[in-house]
């Protein structure tokens, strides 16, 4: 029975320890099972009703009380505080007067019950009053609100927690403290208000302006009211005399009355200003012009602005500073800055003079600019422009190098549709190839009729596609642009083929892109000139969600290699008809003088190429060296824009190879094939990379002639001739072959048929060496073609008789 276990344990056979208690009973032992310490054995600390030990030695408290966590209820959790491991402490709520995120962990201290984390603009321990820079009630209204005190009238951001008023500076007054008491002035000072001290007699009242200035009573002034105002004179409690000075426009002496000009004025009315004054006042009179000794070019000024003559490289109103694009006053020296690499904010556009900096006399540079003038491009860029944002343009390469400059000495010629070229073929973007069935040239356009065209291009919009001298390596066209004229006539100006792209290209070498140009549509039958400059930033990435222009390194592997060039031809709904002209494209070429009406090709780079490449870009394989390949697709990093140039592969037996194929071009040494790796015909030998590589063939040997066109190398040193003509044989065409008779090995010596007459003879075969046919009884002579004497040929036989030749 249950009931019967002792020391702490329980079930049906005692084998667990009761609850509130922990250990192992299956020892038998009396201190088996211990009681709970959650985290204290003592019932007033002991806040878990069980426990369990957890990998053998690990206790383990498994219901800890609401406000207690941890491994042994060892610490108070989120919200609560105490310290539970002390007898007779517990973890009580957190009293943060409900301005915490109870959600929040850590809003508490888990030991003190301080708040940590109020909201609500409060602040304190229990997050019981407004914070600093608020005042209203935290605990119950929870209103609090931000004080606002003025910055320059209070002495503080802090107010009065309850009443929200804030503490003034002197003669401040207000809630926020942002009012200066009546007759005080000057809170934006930040000293506290100043008393306006007006005249008691000469101002209307006691207040005054912001400013400190009193309202004075009639021919009074002053900013303290206690003067007369011109005008006026003998100032005398608050009031003046009106001067009788009609003369001087009423200006006076201000005590005696006298009437008297304004100061540096003349003239009868006292209307002018003095030489060497401006600015002529009725009161105050004309002021100095004050042109600098050094900087002006006459002592005068103008008498209403007052500006002076200024010499060349000084500027101010008085002549006193130097002019922009100079410096160092008083000498005023030139900036000399060049304005194509000076930061445009620092130059004026219409004179071309930019700003320096006064010590050093340093320009602004832009991005890739640099100098002391910003006259050179940084490395690695080229081609100075002012339109240029950088300033200079980075060197392309093919990334093959960094140094470039620019390329001189080439004209913009245009590349134009040749006279007699076959009609523009008229394609879509999925259908390349196109037709030219309902194109026709009418002078000077070229134009579809889109009813025959729909019958063999099935997918509009409908493109031009150019012809092949708008392809290929088009680099030199860079900086240049393709112009043409466009019209076209449709039952609805307004359709969505208005919204596709303008132009496509496509190009590159070891990646194809397609990059478009998007322009503003034609109107219905309207013809319209059409302009595309030929540089990265007029283009975009085609099927791209990216509205970025093209890079320059992507639009020049474009330009290297262009595969395509489409100028839409579509437009609006229903098109009819479709009329294109003058289509050019600016490209580089090289010339002689400039002629009028010719312009300079700009912005071509001109590389310093490393070993193995040339052309102006680095596009091309120098002599001697072929397209390499790339690494497989798989290898890490982008994709190069071009295959690497690898040296021709020619044995020492050529200096060339296609550029290309890598194919070796003009064998030398007697040798040949695709490396100049077998020798050529009628020589032997192995190719090992010497110049003595190949031997001619002898057929025989020692012999002026050769019996056999080729000969093939037979162990290492030896030779076969292989193709011996007909009549000899052996390894060297050194012996005559049946039929035949001569000594090849002799100089000059031949083989010759043997020529055996078939009637006299008994085979066609003859001696070897003297040509003697076997004659047949009856028969004879060399060939075996005579009869002997008194013989005649009888049918085919000689015999006795009259002996006719055999060949009669």
């Amino acid at each position: 029975m249950p009931d019967a276990c002792e020391h702490n344990t329980t079930g049906d056979h005692c084998e667990q320890c009761a609850p509130g208690f922990y250990g192992l009973p299956s020892r038998g032992t009396p201190g088996d099972c211990q009681r709970c310490a959650c985290p204290l054995s003592t019932a007033s600390n002991n806040f878990s009703p069980t426990c369990h030990l957890e990998d053998g030695d690990e206790v383990v408290c498994d219901q800890c009380a609401p406000g207690y966590s941890g491994a042994w209820c060892e610490r108070c959790a989120d919200g609560y505080y105490g310290n539970p491991t002390v007898p007779g402490e517990s973890c009580v709520p957190c009293n943060c007067s409900g301005n915490v995120d109870p959600f929040e962990e850590g809003h508490c201290d888990s030991v003190t019950g301080e708040c940590l984390k109020c909201i609500g603009n409060t602040d304190g321990a229990h997050c019981e009053r407004c914070a600093d820079g608020f005042y209203g009630d935290a605990v119950t209204a929870k209103n609090c609100s931000a004080c606002e005190c003025h910055g320059k009238g209070s002495l503080s951001d802090v107010c009065h927690l309850e009443t929200g008023l804030c503490d003034c500076k002197p003669h401040v007054t207000g809630r926020q403290c942002d009012q200066c008491l009546p007759g005080y002035y000057g809170l934006d000072a930040g000293l506290g208000c100043l008393p306006c001290d007006c005249s008691a007699s000469g101002s209307v009242s006691d207040d005054c302006t912001a400013e400190g200035r009193c309202h004075c009573v009639p021919g009074v002034a002053g900013e303290k009211c206690d003067r007369c105002a011109r005008g006026f004179y003998a100032y005398q409690d608050g009031g003046c005399t009106p001067c009788d000075c009609a003369h001087t426009q009423h200006t006076c002496h201000p005590e005696s009355g006298e009437c008297i000009c304004p100061p540096h004025t003349r003239g009868a009315a006292c209307d002018e200003c003095e030489d060497g004054y401006w600015g002529h006042d009725l009161e105050l009179g004309c002021q100095a012009c004050n042109c600098s000794g050094v900087g002006s070019a006459r002592p005068g000024c103008d008498a209403l602005t007052g500006h002076c003559q200024c010499k060349p490289g000084f500027g101010g109103p008085n002549c006193h500073q130097c002019s922009l694009g100079y410096r160092g006053f008083p000498d005023c020296v030139a900036c000399d800055c060049d304005p194509r690499g000076t930061l445009a904010d620092t130059c004026d556009e219409e004179q071309s003079l930019c700003s320096c900096a006064e010590e050093t006399g340093s320009c602004s540079c832009k991005e890739n600019v640099f100098g002391l003038h910003c006259s050179k491009c940084r490395a690695g860029t080229y081609g100075l422009r002012a339109d240029d944002p950088l300033g200079c343009t980075p060197c392309f390469c093919f990334g093959l190098s960094q140094a470039c400059s620019e390329l001189e000495g080439y004209l913009e010629l245009r590349v134009t549709l040749g006279t007699g070229q076959p009609l523009l073929r008229v394609v879509s973007q999925s259908n390349l190839r196109g037709t030219t069935e309902g194109v026709y040239y009418q002078a000077p356009d070229v134009l579809l009729d889109a009813v025959t065209v729909r019958r063999h291009v099935h997918a509009e919009p409908f493109y031009w596609r150019l012809p092949d001298q708008f392809q290929g390596d088009q680099l030199l066209a860079y900086g240049g642009s393709l112009k043409y004229s466009v019209a076209f006539y449709s039952s609805d100006g307004i359709g969505t083929f208005n919204l596709e792209p303008q132009v496509l290209l496509k190009g590159g070498r070891t990646r194809k892109q397609v990059i478009y140009v998007d322009m503003p549509a034609p109107e219905n039958g309207v013809r319209q000139e059409q302009e595309v400059g030929i540089k990265e930033n007029f283009w975009k990435y085609f099927n791209s969600v990216s509205e970025k222009p093209v890079t320059r390194s992507d639009f020049m592997s474009v330009l290297s290699n262009i595969e395509y060039v489409l100028i839409k031809a579509s437009y609006g709904q229903g098109l009819q008809q479709s009329r294109i002209s003058n289509i050019s494209m600016e490209v580089g070429r090289k010339a002689g003088e400039l002629h009028p009406g010719q312009k300079a090709a700009s912005l071509l780079e001109k590389c310093v190429c490393p070993p193995g490449t040339a052309g102006f870009s680095c596009q091309d394989c120098a002599p001697g060296y072929h397209r390499g390949r790339l690494p497989p697709g798989g290898s890490r990093g982008p994709r190069p824009p071009l295959a690497p140039c690898v040296p021709c592969s020619c044995n020492n037996h050529s200096d060339a190879c296609d550029p290309e194929t890598g194919k070796c071009l003009d064998c030398r040494h007697s040798t040949a094939g695709d490396h100049c790796n077998v020798c050529a015909p009628g020589y032997y030998g192995k190719v090992t990379g010497s110049p003595s590589d190949c031997s001619p063939c002898a057929c025989p040997r020692n012999h002026p002639a050769s019996f056999s066109p080729t000969c093939v190398l037979e162990g290492d040193e030896d030779f076969r001739c292989d193709a011996c003509v007909l009549g000899y044989e052996g390894q060297y065409c050194e012996r005559c072959s049946s039929g035949y008779h001569g000594n090849p090995r002799a100089p000059g010596g031949t083989c010759q048929r043997c020529d055996c007459s078939p009637r006299g003879s008994v085979h066609g075969d003859c001696d070897r060496r003297s040509g003697q046919c076997v004659c047949r009884p009856g028969a004879t002579g060399l060939r075996c073609e005579e009869c002997e004497p008194r013989h005649i040929l009888l049918e085919s036989d000689c015999v006795c008789g009259y002996s006719p030749p055999l060949n009669v």
